[in-house]
């Protein structure tokens, strides 16, 4: 594995920012809680994970106002994300598609046109209904199949307790925004159970400040609900169900400007699933879910094209793990069944396309001493391609002082949507989109203290693009993506600290593209943080630095770099009640985040929000 001088020197500079902050906090010994991740498909400690894993818990994400979920991820180390429009989140240079998300276990997704690839409807989750976010980076197809080529992501509602107390929060922000959400949780008896809904609108800004469109602001709203309900059959057996709707309405401006395109999106999902403790050793786990996803939208001037897309997710898995003084072993089956269906409108044909997959896998972890080590394989069926096989390999040693040194290697792989493969400009010859990645990492983990660097190269083969010219997709590039990911958090007296900084090279590796760097993805990202709990109220400042990125693939069009500053503070005002004011974008700094350069010019002006303001207040029953 082979690094540039400029990634190697960049290490450096950043680890020495990391050590100082480590160097600072020698005196915090205090242990560190097990906190259970998304790492396998069966829940584990963190501190038995060799992927570099992040959490947001419910405290993180009240602060964050009315961010959305690629806002959210974005702050954290080796993501980079876009939220204009159809958003995306690159998770270690990776592309968007190459990252899955699971809500409850249940895979949300979408196989339409409106993003290369199909993937992630991520503008479609609201972060006021998520409790806990949990960020694996690195290859899962060995856990997930398809798509997990850079990471995974997972979010989780609340799971009701006795202590709980209905909690209603109304909150305004700049733009006209507005979002009135409630929540009802709690526990009787073998019976947990927790509602949660949210309502959002917002009058939004002028998005395209160089046309003239009508409105003049591309307003926006979402109407989200997730119901969960458990039942402890016997202390050793436990059935769960969870159901979710979000229902969103946004306009866009058209290529030409006049009347602004109105579209409607709505998720559905509902999962079922039975967990069982045979004894202290055995366990097992089966799902049933069913996740669909809408799209549509009007067409008000000749320019534009209605779409109307449809995808619906079915699955079942059976899982299992048995620990034994040899080690844990793991295994699963899976059926998955991917429906989409499209409208026909002037550039495209109707499409009404299914396809199967089954899946199965093995894993084996072990921990002993200072050792950890961990293997996985799986074997996945498609009917439209084929075969394909993944793997994973791993280990971990344990030096003195709570260092950890480890490597670990994977592959995984990304299907072609079925609209890549049966659309107007489709081909069922695709060949899904492969990788291989390599990682090497050094961290340090004592009370609360946290460093750790990853060293990670991700080769990618058989990329999707579509012709320029004619528009089929046609596997034509390969990707080499090296990067360097320093990050830390540490508390000194009162102050809580946390910061990274990301060192990426994602450059195209062959095609007349060669040696350029992928586009809508920064080099170079830096973020740091800092709160204080004074008596009452708990006080955050926020500042992320977003180097150079490009618009298109011949690098010809470049969005410069910036640096936004954001604070807050969340004050506890007595009886139940709690305050949240934010201010993101402080210094109302002008940045890009998304062209539609065509020939190397970008004539579209898409414009970000300024600075804004939010300020919310919550109230929880006593």
């Amino acid at each position: 594995m082979k690094f540039s001088y400029r990634l190697l020197s960049g290490m450096r500079v950043s680890a020495l920012v990391c050590l100082m902050l480590f160097s600072l906090a020698q005196a915090q010994t205090n242990q560190l809680g097990e906190v259970f991740v998304s790492a396998s498909r069966m829940s584990q400690p963190m501190d038995s994970v060799l992927n570099e894993v992040n959490v947001l818990n419910k405290d993180d994400l009240q602060t964050m106002g009315h961010s959305n979920l690629s806002q959210a991820l974005s702050k954290l180390p080796g993501v980079q994300s876009t939220s204009y429009g159809t958003h995306s989140v690159y998770i270690r240079g990776t592309e968007s598609r190459m990252t899955p998300l699971y809500i409850e276990g249940i895979r949300i997704e979408s196989q339409d046109g409106l993003r290369l690839g199909g993937g992630v409807p991520w503008e479609m989750i609201p972060l006021s209904m998520v409790d806990r976010v949990e960020v694996v980076k690195g290859p899962t197809s060995t856990i997930y199949g398809s798509d997990a080529m850079g990471g995974v992501v997972q979010l989780f509602g609340r799971r009701g307790t006795v202590e709980d107390r209905p909690q209603i929060s109304q909150s305004f922000a700049s733009m006209g925004s507005m979002q009135t959400a409630g929540q009802i949780s709690g526990k009787r008896d073998a019976l947990d159970y927790s509602l949660q809904l949210s309502s959002f609108s917002s009058d939004g800004y002028n998005t395209r400040p160089d046309l003239t469109h009508s409105p003049s602001k591309e307003a926006k709203a979402n109407d989200f609900g997730i119901v969960k309900l458990g039942f402890d059959i016997t202390n050793e057996h436990r059935i769960e169900w969870v159901g979710l709707k979000s229902k969103q309405f946004y306009q866009s401006v058209s290529y030409y400007g006049g009347t602004d395109i109105t579209n409607h999106n709505q998720l559905t999902a509902n999962g079922l699933q039975w967990l069982s403790s045979w004894n202290e050793n055995q366990f097992s786990k089966i799902k049933f879910n069913q996740s669909e996803v809408k799209a549509n939208s009007d067409a008000p001037t000749t320019n534009d094209l209605a779409y109307d897309y449809g995808t619906k997710t079915q699955s079942m898995a059976i899982d299992h793990e048995s620990k034994t003084v040899a080690g844990n072993f793991t295994g699963f089956l899976e059926h998955k069944k991917d429906m989409f269906n499209s409208a026909v409108n002037t550039y495209n044909r109707a499409i009404a396309s299914a396809r199967s997959q089954y899946g199965y896998g093995l894993g084996y972890q072990l921990n002993s001493y200072s050792h950890r080590f961990n293997v996985g394989t799986r074997w996945d069926d498609y009917d439209s391609f084929g075969k394909h096989s993944s793997y994973s390999l791993g280990y971990a040693f344990g030096l003195a002082s709570a260092w950890t040194i480890g490597v670990q290697q994977g592959t995984g792989f990304k299907a072609p949507s079925l609209e890549q493969l049966y659309g107007q400009y489709g081909s069922t010859s695709l060949s899904p989109e492969t990788n291989q990645s390599i990682e090497v990492f050094m961290q340090f983990q004592d009370g609360e203290t946290h460093v750790r660097s990853s060293l990670f190269q991700n080769r990618i083969a058989n990329l999707i693009s579509a012709n320029s010219t004619t528009f089929y997709y046609y596997n034509v590039d390969k990707v080499k993506i090296q990067g360097i990911s320093i990050s830390a958090q540490t508390r000194i007296e009162e102050f809580n600290f946390q910061t990274s900084i990301d060192l990426l090279n994602p450059l195209y590796d062959s095609g007349t593209n060669t040696g350029k760097q992928l586009s809508l993805r920064s080099k170079q990202v830096m973020r740091l943080a800092v709160d204080k709990q004074f008596t009452l109220t708990k006080a955050g400042l926020e500042y992320q630095y977003t180097g150079k990125r490009f618009d298109d693939a011949p690098n010809k069009v470049e969005f410069p770099a910036y640096g936004l500053v954001n604070i807050w503070t969340q004050t506890v005002l007595g009886q139940g009640w709690q305050w949240t004011n934010r201010v993101d974008n402080l210094f109302d700094v002008n940045y890009k985040q998304y062209g539609c350069t065509a020939g190397g010019v970008n004539p579209c002006n898409y414009a970000m929000p300024g600075v804004t303001f939010f300020t919310a207040m919550q109230w929880q029953f006593k």
